[in-house]
């Protein structure tokens, strides 16, 4: 891992970062090629996961849990016939 400035705690970054797998660097993990961020992840003030949460929530999409889907696959087949039942609602809505 290569940090032009670094803060343990509060991460602070300059410059490059060249992190490899298999390596945990505060609240951070990369193994197997996913990286973990394991406390709440703030851009310039902002709560990125509420983001995220708040713009499901306006688009009224449903909330998955993905587990649960590998688990049972009758799950997600539910999931977007639901999806595509509301599309042609909506469409049917907006032609009116």
């Amino acid at each position: 891992m290569s940090l032009n400035t670094e803060v343990f705690g509060t991460m602070a970054v300059t410059g490059g970062v060249g992190i490899s797998d298999n390596t945990t660097f505060a609240p951070l993990t990369v193994s197997n090629n996913v990286t973990t961020i394991s406390t709440p992840l703030e851009v310039n003030g902002r709560d990125v996961m509420k983001e995220i949460d708040e713009m499901r929530d306006a688009l009224l999409l449903l909330k998955r849990d993905v587990d649960m889907e590998a688990k049972y696959p009758k799950l997600r087949e539910l999931k977007d016939a639901y999806e595509r039942q509301l599309e042609k609602y909506k469409t049917l809505e907006a032609l009116k």
